[in-house]
């Protein structure tokens, strides 16, 4: 049994979708995220210390990206 190669014509069409998913993904985190995407990585930390929440957070204010 072969498995059929990817072809270029087939990247181009599913690399749109990709893209657009990461960057909703990057929005969710920098705009709405209380510090649970990292804690699914680091584990508990990310949530006693939740450097990376404030770290967004002052950024959020930088941008004017409304978050309170």
């Amino acid at each position: 049994m072969s498995v059929a190669p990817v072809t270029a014509a087939a990247a181009e069409r599913w690399l749109p979708y990709l893209m657009i998913a990461l960057g909703v993904l990057g929005l969710y985190i920098i705009g709405l995220d209380q510090g649970y995407a990292l804690a699914a990585i680091v584990g508990e930390t990310a949530m006693r210390y939740n450097w990376l929440h404030e770290l967004f957070h002052d950024a959020r204010h930088v941008t004017g990206f409304p978050c309170h």
